[in-house]
């Protein structure tokens, strides 16, 4: 049985594992965005085929069961769109850690839908797995994603030079912010979503 829940509710959205019945709304949501996400993340190299779109929303499932990833949707509660997607890409449960991982439609950015989803899943991280740190983690050029980290209270911890490949092929340097268990559930105390 998983420890990640599968929806969660905030006060817009609904952050839900994706089901087979998501994949055109997550086709549609990732093609419109595809300029934008191209330049950020590593998945959106071509555009998603329907094809595409139906294995990642299966694979979500699978590895939310196992917990090996929790991929969640980010669906508005006024109108059940899927506005983007959100999760922890990368978790341990050995420390326990959890990155935190976004991406939004571009017609719905600059809304604070990525920053009240992020909040939930940090509170969700210390308040029910017991972390001891959360992650985010973007390209340093990424400016938008990393305010979203500073509005929330996370700490820059560095940026690691040269640290991938982006999409066309230049070397990427990686911002990395984290919460510690020590003081994050007091820094969130502070921070509305």
């Amino acid at each position: 049985m998983t420890r990640l829940p599968e929806e969660i509710a905030t006060a817009r959205l609904v952050l839900r594992v994706p089901t087979p019945a998501d994949a055109p709304a997550v086709n549609v949501a990732v093609r419109a965005s595809f300029a934008e996400l191209s330049e950020w993340m590593g998945w959106s190299v071509e555009l998603q085929t329907m094809e595409e779109s139906e294995e990642f929303c299966t694979e979500s499932r699978e590895k939310w069961r196992d917990d090996r990833e929790y991929a969640v949707l980010m669906i508005l509660k006024e109108n059940g769109a899927v506005i983007g997607g959100c999760g922890y890409p990368n978790l341990d449960w050995e420390v326990p850690k959890f990155e935190i991982g976004y991406w939004c439609h571009s017609a719905h950015v600059g809304r604070g839908y990525v920053s009240e989803a992020s909040h939930a899943l940090t509170r969700l991280a210390f308040d029910e797995l017991n972390a001891a740190r959360v992650e985010i983690r973007m390209d340093d050029k990424n400016e938008r994603s990393w305010r979203v980290a500073e509005r929330l209270g996370f700490k820059l911890e560095g940026v690691i030079q040269a640290d991938a490949r982006t999409n066309a092929g230049g070397l990427r340097d990686t911002r990395i912010y984290a919460l510690l268990n020590s003081i994050g559930l007091n820094v969130l105390a502070g921070v509305s979503a």
